[in-house]
């Protein structure tokens, strides 16, 4: 390989933007390891490199550019349709999931002294969002989580453990954890918690 002529200045930049032979590439790669000092040269190319996609101007694009990639990759055109839905509320109403204040429904939880509102059930996950409300003294049944469980406190207090917590109160339950929760003078809080949840106590009583 003759390198007599070669010059690192002039073929740097090329290196940087991958436009070398083999032999030039490999000549570079061994300037530089000769020279470390090159390589911070070789960092300056770089720079200005990363820069000229965001110097060059804005280009608009043809109308027609869809069909000439259907028609060099021999596709058939994509016909739009008439009844797709261009309305970002349409859209935004159709993703999302919500229920008023105003209907809640309670029902009489299996618990003594406590009720509870299904907000949302996903099958797939196996998980139950809702409320939950209980009066003054109510003990929860023991109960292992198949899953994790959160609790966002929104009135009164609840007892695990030794810990009480109140309004505004975030409890987090892992997998495999069991508590026997009660409340002194009643509460009521978010949830998210599993469907496979399991209640031993229960079982050997049979309800």
């Amino acid at each position: 390989m003759n390198t007599e002529n070669h010059c690192f200045c002039e073929l740097a930049p090329l290196y940087v933007l991958d436009l070398l032979s083999e032999a030039e590439r490999l000549w570079v790669e061994k300037k530089l390891a000769e020279s470390p000092e090159l390589r911070q040269e070789l960092a300056q190319y770089e720079t200005v490199i990363t820069e000229i996609p965001y110097s060059l101007p804005i280009l608009p694009m043809a109308t027609n550019l869809k069909n000439k990639l259907f028609a060099r990759l021999e596709l058939e055109p994509v016909t739009p349709q008439a009844n797709i839905n261009t309305s970002v509320n349409s859209n935004l109403a159709s993703s999302m999931t919500s229920v008023r204040m105003r209907d809640v429904q309670w029902q009489t939880h299996f618990v003594p002294g406590s009720e509870i509102a299904i907000l949302y059930t996903d099958l797939i996950k196996r998980e139950i969002v809702g409320l939950f409300r209980a009066i003054p003294g109510m003990n929860y049944a023991l109960h292992r989580h198949a899953a994790t469980e959160e609790i966002y406190m929104l009135q009164g207090d609840l007892v695990i453990g030794d810990e009480v917590y109140g309004a505004y109160d975030y409890i987090r339950s892992e997998p495999g954890s069991t508590h026997t929760p009660y409340t002194n003078g009643g509460c009521m809080f978010f949830f998210r918690t599993s469907m496979d949840d399991e209640y031993p106590d229960l079982v050997e009583v049979g309800v």
